[in-house]
């Protein structure tokens, strides 16, 4: 995953709280496993959440 990428998501969850299809979609990355992979690593990171409850990405 490039640092765009990474932009690109941070960039749509400072809108609203996304699911993983949402998120691919709105950064066109097409291959679900390596969106997941950067969202797993971005967790890690502290700058993204997940709420298990509803299923959404958002900002850490």
């Amino acid at each position: 995953m490039t640092s765009t990428e990474r932009e690109k998501v941070l960039s749509a969850l400072r809108e609203k709280p996304l699911k993983l299809y949402e998120i691919m979609r709105r950064t066109n990355i097409a291959n679900e496993e390596a969106c997941q992979s950067l969202l797993l690593k971005m967790r890690d990171e502290g700058l993204v959440k997940f709420d298990i409850h509803k299923g959404r990405w958002h900002l850490g």
